[in-house]
């Protein structure tokens, strides 16, 4: 019996030490391989999202040549018109800063001069304040993420050639392994399986949501005519693709501008709808759509963020829930690894 047990935590040793392994080594590939892993992640999660509106066509016309060619046609398309309003409505918001500072730099001075029980020492301090929360700082704040989307794009070549070839092999590729290690074909389907459902519910449901939540934000900034509206609103689409955090720093500059521009009766109104319309998004909707599929502990998907930022930037925080799903079902399906992957999870029960 002694025996036996010690058996059993040597190889729980063996298997710790073996994801540790692997976890540094894929962290050093995902350094120093970034320009080969990063464009081939992106083609992978492109693929998952246009997989059901290709799949959808198919059913209609029964040509995957036609299916893959509208939906890629319908993404530049829609990418390219996005593009041109966005650079407008950009373009404006920059020649509004001028007036956004002068507004900022005159509620401040009537705050600090305001009985607010203390609190007017903070704006008593402009240096503070402005480092905080000033119209030059948001400025640099969106053309920093402008700047690093814009280098994100300018992989879209490599992405594209390496999605053509998924797009060419997806129905080869399965013969292919099968043939290759017949003893692992039926595992190897079952993770294939599983996690083209998680990834697809996961990219639908973040599509949708974040697609509506931007719609809504866009529509509420414009309706209280703040500046950049539109922009704000395709940040809000961007980045509510990185988990928990996203779409928080997509609302915090529109809501500091509203706050400069607007009453305070009017600037609290527009934050509590643009809370809510966050909360409906984030709460209810999303949840509803993507269901129990996902099932990555928040903690977790913090962490990966944060990692995937740190190596691939903003790009990293986008595509990193979705690698991070299938390395949970991959560590699932051996009985070694199970215990990572329950450590993962999000709800032990729906083990």
């Amino acid at each position: 019996m002694e025996e036996l047990s010690k058996v059993g935590i040597d190889s729980k040793r063996t298997t710790a030490a073996s994801v540790a392994i692997v976890g540094l080594v894929v962290y050093l590939s995902m350094i120093h391989l970034q320009s080969i892993l990063m464009p081939l992640a992106i083609a992978i999660l492109l693929f998952f999202m246009i997989k059901p509106p290709e799949q959808f066509i198919y059913e209609k016309v029964g040509n995957r040549f036609v299916s893959y060619g509208t939906v890629l046609l319908t993404f530049i398309v829609t990418v390219y018109f996005t593009s041109l309003f966005l650079y407008e409505n950009l373009s404006d918001f920059i020649e509004e800063v001028p007036r956004i500072t002068e507004a900022f730099e005159e509620k401040r001075a009537n705050l600090a001069d305001s009985n607010l029980y203390g609190l007017e020492v903070i704006f008593s301090d402009a240096e503070l304040l402005a480092s905080v929360a000033s119209p030059s700082n948001i400025e640099a704040f969106v053309l920093g993420i402008l700047g690093t989307l814009s280098g994100f794009f300018g992989t879209m070549i490599t992405v594209l050639i390496f999605l053509l070839f998924i797009v060419l092999e997806e129905h080869t590729i399965a013969q292919r392994f099968g043939a290759a290690f017949p003893n692992s074909y039926e595992r190897a389907k079952k993770i294939v399986s599983e996690s083209t459902e998680s990834i697809q519910a996961y990219v639908v449901s973040k599509v949708t949501c974040s697609a509506g939540q931007a719609l809504v934000m866009a529509i509420i900034l414009y309706a209280f005519n703040i500046p950049g509206w539109f922009l704000f609103g395709i940040l809000c689409f961007l980045l509510d693709f990185i988990p928990i955090l996203g779409a928080l720093f997509a609302t915090i500059p529109p809501v500091i501008i509203g706050v400069i521009l607007l009453d305070p009766g009017m600037a609290l109104l527009m934050i509590a709808l643009l809370i809510g319309n966050q909360q409906v998004f984030g709460s209810f909707v999303e949840p509803n759509l993507s269901g129990s599929k996902i099932g990555i502990s928040p903690f977790v998907l913090l962490l990966t963020v944060m990692l995937f930022s740190q190596v691939w930037g903003i790009a990293g925080a986008i595509i990193g829930a979705p690698i991070i799903i299938i390395a949970r079902l991959i560590l699932d399906e051996n009985e070694r690894t199970r215990p990572v992957a329950l450590m993962m999870a999000n709800d032990v029960e729906e083990e």
